[in-house]
């Protein structure tokens, strides 16, 4: 065995211990999808979808790249303690002034982004709704930025763990509320609040004990996380927008129903199921990088861009039957959502591999260029959605995704070829060996099938 290979195997398990966690995860957020498509339908569905956007986009919002910067430090072997205590203090100052800011800003809320869900729901409702989602920005920046401590000490195994728990524990409480006891959107919402709380306090315990077991050395100065989250938050909120902006400018520009949201909702569901590659790679990529050396960072940034963009292809390649056969199957209700499902699923590719180039950069410590790509991707996707919206509906918004995906991967690949020394080709394009590597993890997976369906 070379000692290139010796070194990439950690990696390797790493990744695919998180890639394993995101199937099942992704199994039983699968049934969880079904179930409140089925119950709720297209308009119910698009109203719990645009009230559980609001934490998701004030957090992004508000943890001003924070949560980056600890995974980076954590990687460079500082300690844990230091940084869970930091990363508490932050989560305590930024979500009461977040929480502040948005229950004052809410009625302008109501009548401008969260008009459909509200119209859906009932000015009431919707207005009680709007305001327990917000349980959750203290909870979900807690998870996110304590969270992150895990990953950046490779205690992967634990992380995983938590995540297939909140799975499990996010469809058995939906099943409940929203199957069995039959509270509609009130009770899915109810259910993210729930579940959120949970999630957590369970990251809080797992990075206590990880403080114990792996303390780490010298901590980091305050000044120092900040300096690194200024450089790489216009990134981390221009690059939320660039997944979002669609579904934002959806609810705003189609306020008259909350089906197309709804539809749209399906429809990037789908697309991002090739999200569980690149995701699990990068996961753990970053933090490789930033605490391998210039050379060694270099000298892995080739394979594994190459071979998750190979793998991503062929999934989202694969994914096409099954989303036609699932929808007309499973939720005829549905139909619609295809062409826009079949339209973003090529720019999801392209946000894949940009996923896992914007990882290498910052882990170089040289988020700044992520920041800059990010938005003017932003600028692309905005200016794309008013166009083409009002003409297309939720393909309109597919089309503008696409684009400025597309933009952002092309930008990062240049980046990252003039801070590697790597031609595009040595970063994109997949070598004759990586084919066959693959082949035989599709034939080695088949015939495990067939043994166990034998058995």
């Amino acid at each position: 065995m070379t000692a290139a290979a010796a070194q990439g195997r950690p990696f390797a398990r790493r990744v695919a211990s998180v890639f394993s966690a995101k199937i099942v995860t992704f199994g039983f957020g699968f049934v969880t999808t079904l179930v409140v498509s089925r119950l709720l339908g297209p308009d119910g569905k698009g109203a719990y979808v645009g009230v559980t956007a609001l934490p998701a986009l004030v957090g992004t919002i508000g943890v001003l790249g924070l949560p980056n910067a600890i995974n980076y430090f954590t990687a460079k072997n500082v300690s844990v303690r230091g940084l869970m205590l930091t990363g508490l203090m932050f989560v305590v100052v930024i979500s009461a002034a977040v929480v502040a800011v948005l229950w004052v800003t809410l009625p302008w809320l109501e009548q401008s982004i969260f008009s459909a869900p509200i119209e859906k729901l009932g000015q009431g409702t919707g207005d009680q709704m709007l305001r327990l989602i917000l349980i959750t920005v203290p909870a979900g920046m807690l998870a996110t930025f304590v969270g992150t401590i895990l990953y950046g000490r490779h205690e992967v195994r634990i992380y995983t763990t938590i995540m297939v728990g909140q799975a499990v524990v996010t469809l058995v409480v939906l099943v409940l509320a929203v199957g069995v006891l039959r509270l509609g959107v009130q009770g899915a919402v109810g259910s993210s609040v729930i579940v959120s709380c949970l999630g957590a306090a369970a990251v809080l315990i797992a990075v206590r004990q990880v403080a114990t077991r792996n303390p780490g050395g010298e901590p980091v100065s305050i000044r120092s996380i900040l300096s690194y989250g200024a450089r790489v938050y216009p990134a981390s909120i221009t690059g939320y927008f660039n997944y979002r902006a669609d579904t934002l400018l959806l609810q705003a520009l189609l306020a008259s129903s909350a089906a197309p949201l709804g539809l749209y909702s399906m429809s990037v569901t789908m697309a991002e199921l090739i999200f569980y590659v690149p995701d699990a790679v990068t996961t753990i990529f970053l933090p490789t990088i930033a605490g391998s050396t210039a050379d060694s960072a270099d000298a892995k940034l080739g394979p594994v861009s190459r071979m998750t963009f190979l793998v991503t292809v062929s999934c989202a390649i694969a994914l096409i039957p099954v989303a036609w056969l699932g929808i007309h199957l499973v939720l005829p209700r549905f139909i619609d959502c295809l062409p826009a499902f079949l339209v973003l699923l090529p720019g999801v590719v392209s946000l894949s591999l940009a996923k896992v180039l914007t990882s290498y950069i910052s882990g170089r410590g040289k988020p700044g260029p992520v920041s800059v790509g990010s938005g003017i991707a932003l600028f692309l996707n905005l200016g794309a959605n008013v166009i083409l919206i009002p003409q297309f509906g939720i393909v309109g918004a597919a089309a503008a995704s696409l684009l400025s995906y597309t933009a952002l991967a092309v930008m990062m690949v240049f980046v990252a070829c003039r801070i590697s020394g790597l031609s595009p080709f040595a970063i994109v394009v997949p070598r004759k060996g990586e084919f066959l590597m693959l082949t035989s993890m599709a034939l080695l997976a088949i015939a495990r099938v067939k043994r166990k369906a034998g058995a």
